[in-house]
C-alpha cells in the first residue's frame, strides 16, 4: 500500500494520535521505533509480543501523552477486556521521534507526529483490549460466533507518561464504571435514552394506560415532542444498523482520558436535548421495542450515567474509519459521546437519520 493511511494529529494539535484498520492481523508484527536526533541509541519495541492481533478484528490504534497512565480498570471499561499488556522504560530528548513500522501492506513508517519532548525518562505502556457487544456477552450459538467476531473491536492503547508517574496502580482508585460505557448493536430504528419510570408515568397521562405502539404515536402526534421538551427522552432515531459505543464520562478529568472525541475529527452528527434536573441515569432502549409499550419497560436494559445538574444534554457521534490494507472492506467505528452542561438548551435538536453506512 503506497497511499498513506489517514492518521490523526498530523498538525500536532493535541497529545492524542490514532488510526484504524479493518484487520488487526496486519499489525501483529508492528514495531514502535524511537530514534534520537544524533542517530544513536535508536531502538524498537514490540507492540504485540504475544501476537494477539493475529486473531483478526477491526482495530483502533490510540496513542496518548499523559501526565499519569490510565488506570487499567478504567481502560478495560473504556476499551473492553484486556488481552495483553506490556510496559517499556524509554528515554526521550526534545527532538526524539516515535513511529510505527513493520505493518503488513504498508511500506512507509507511520509517524506519531509528536515533537518537543521534555528530555527525561518515560514509560510506554501498551495494552490490547477487546470490545464485545453486550448482547453477545452470554453463551453463543456456533452460527452467531462469526457475527460477533465481525462486530468486535480491538483497541491498541499506548500511554506515554513520565517515569515518576509510574506509581502502584493498586493505590489509585478507578473512575469509570460499567454504566459509563455501553457497546451494543442497534437496528435501523435507532435507540432512545429515557428515564423509563418518569417517561412511563407521563405517557400514561398523555395517551392513557394500556398497550400502545409508541413508534406510531411518535410519528403521528406530538407525543415525542412533549417528551423531548420535558427532558424525559433523548433519541437517535433512524440509524445505520451497526454496533455503537455510547460514552458518558464520570467527570471532566475522566473525560480528558477518552480519546475517541479528541483524535482531531469533528463529530459527524450532533444532537442537543433537554434533560430533567433530577435525572441521573438513562436506560438505552432499542427503538423497535417501543412498538410494545409498556411491556418493553419491564426488560433489563443497560443504563448510562448522566450525573450532574445541568439541563442540557449533548450527544455527539464521532466516526473513525477502519481502512483496508489487505482487501477487506472498510468499516466505520462509531462512538456517541454524551456530555451534560449547565442551563437549558435554546433549541432541542434530536439526531434523526444517522447514516454511517450507505
Amino acid at each position: 500500500m503506497n497511499t498513506p493511511i489517514h492518521t490523526t494529529n498530523q498538525l500536532h494539535l493535541n497529545p492524542n494520535f490514532g488510526f484504524a484498520l479493518a484487520d488487526s492481523v496486519v499489525l501483529a508484527e508492528a514495531k514502535v521505533n524511537i530514534s534520537h536526533p544524533e542517530g544513536k541509541n535508536a531502538f524498537q519495541l514490540e507492540m504485540d509480543p504475544d501476537r494477539k492481533l493475529k486473531d483478526g478484528r477491526k482495530v483502533s490504534v490510540i496513542a496518548q501523552q499523559l501526565d499519569t497512565p490510565i488506570h487499567r480498570d478504567d481502560a478495560a471499561i473504556i476499551y473492553g477486556q484486556e488481552l495483553g499488556f506490556v510496559q517499556y522504560p524509554v528515554s526521550l530528548k526534545p527532538e526524539s521521534t516515535i513511529f510505527l513500522d513493520s505493518i503488513e501492506g504498508i511500506q512507509q513508517p507511520i509517524q506519531w507526529g509528536w515533537t518537543d519532548f521534555a528530555e527525561g525518562d518515560y514509560e510506554l505502556r501498551i495494552s490490547l483490549h477487546l470490545k464485545t457487544p453486550r448482547i453477545a456477552e452470554g453463551p453463543l450459538e456456533p452460527e452467531q460466533e462469526a457475527m460477533v467476531k465481525y462486530a468486535q473491536v480491538i483497541t491498541v492503547l499506548m500511554n506515554l507518561f513520565p517515569s515518576e508517574a509510574n506509581q502502584d496502580q493498586s493505590a489509585v482508585s478507578s473512575t469509570w464504571s460499567r454504566d459509563h460505557h455501553v457497546f451494543d448493536g442497534y437496528g435501523s430504528g435507532g435507540f432512545i435514552l429515557a428515564d423509563l419510570q418518569r417517561m412511563s408515568k407521563r405517557v400514561e397521562e398523555l395517551i392513557g394506560s394500556g398497550d400502545h405502539n409508541l413508534i406510531e404515536q411518535f410519528g403521528e402526534g406530538d407525543l415525542s415532542d412533549t417528551l423531548l421538551e420535558e427532558g424525559l427522552v433523548a433519541m437517535a432515531w433512524g440509524v445505520s444498523p451497526w454496533c455503537y459505543s455510547i460514552y458518558s464520562a464520570p467527570d471532566k478529568q475522566a473525560a480528558s482520558l477518552l480519546a475517541v472525541d479528541k483524535l482531531g475529527e469533528e463529530p459527524e452528527f450532533r444532537g442537543v436535548y433537554r434533560i430533567a434536573p433530577a435525572v441521573q441515569q438513562l436506560s438505552i432502549v432499542p427503538a423497535h421495542e417501543l412498538a410494545n409499550w409498556p411491556a418493553c419497560t419491564t426488560k433489563d436494559w443497560p443504563v448510562i450515567d448522566v450525573s450532574g445538574e445541568g439541563e442540557t444534554l449533548h450527544m455527539d457521534l464521532y466516526v473513525q474509519i477502519c481502512e483496508s490494507v489487505n482487501g477487506l472492506f472498510e468499516n466505520p467505528l462509531p462512538s456517541f459521546v454524551l456530555t451534560r452542561s449547565e442551563g437549558c438548551p435554546k433549541e432541542i435538536s434530536p439526531l434523526i437519520d444517522v447514516i454511517i453506512v450507505d
